[in-house]
């Protein structure tokens, strides 16, 4: 298969219009240095993975979603080519976790995160993603969600227009959090840049000179960091050889 076929393929089975689909545009602009056979070696993987969430397919919302976890994680920039399916399906699955922790206004985390470790350690990959697209299914079926969910800068204008500047600085910190590289053994670094990223949205909505509610929004950022440093690390849990490709149908 050539580059264009495979790009058409993934096009189709994620059903991204023309006018969205710029997995080439971004793949150029990340991995300009590689060769085009290296570049066919991502794609075959970017394509394995959404085979994974195949039974997924007529739920466009949902799809679309899995488009922005591909451009997103293709942001990284993994230290090697190899190292794009795994990464992949990790951030896809810390991204429905938190969707459906969102959607579900959760609050217990801790019994999130022993289901999520009682999986981890029981399936396999493919299995995991089933149960778990599942899980969100609904998600993704409700039209006020939805409408919420795409309609992110009029929920901002809301927020401002509310002066409830903490949903909003939450909510920025969210967005930047999501596609982070969530390195255990970098984790202070990680920590690092959260609350720098914290402190520029602090004076950014003129929100430092509050001190208490700083404090507390400091406490906050940080539990997200640490819900999502946990789901890494439960992550570790799946298999190496849980990642070999399915075969297309």
């Amino acid at each position: 298969m050539n580059l264009s076929s495979v790009y058409s393929e993934i096009k189709q089975l994620l059903s991204i219009s023309d006018k969205c689909f710029d997995l080439e545009k971004i793949i150029n602009y990340n991995f300009k240095p590689e060769s085009d056979e290296n570049k066919l070696e991502i794609l075959g993987d970017i394509l394995n993975f959404v085979n994974r969430f195949s039974i997924f397919q007529e739920i466009k919302p949902f799809m679309n979603s899995l488009y922005t976890c591909i451009t997103r994680t293709l942001e990284i920039k993994p230290d090697s080519i190899y190292d794009i399916e795994p990464l992949l399906i990790r951030n896809a699955i810390m991204y429905f976790v938190q969707e459906h922790i969102n959607y579900s206004k959760i609050s217990q985390k801790d019994q999130v995160l022993k289901v999520l470790t009682e999986s981890f350690e029981k399936l396999e990959t493919q299995p995991l993603i089933m149960n778990l697209g599942l899980l969100i299914k609904p998600i993704y079926q409700d039209q006020e969600y939805l409408t919420q969910l795409y309609g992110n800068k009029e929920v901002q204008v809301t927020y401002q227009m509310n002066n409830n500047t903490e949903i909003q600085i939450k909510s920025e910190i969210d967005a930047w959090l999501k596609f982070q590289d969530v390195n255990l053994e970098k984790h202070e670094e990680l920590k690092k840049r959260l609350l720098n990223e914290l402190e520029m949205l602090l004076l950014k909505y003129n929100f430092s000179h509050n001190i208490e509610k700083s404090k507390k929004l400091q406490m906050e950022v940080l539990e997200m960091l640490t819900l999502r440093l946990t789901m890494a690390s439960l992550m570790e849990h799946v298999p190496d050889d849980s990642f070999e490709p399915i075969s297309i149908k």
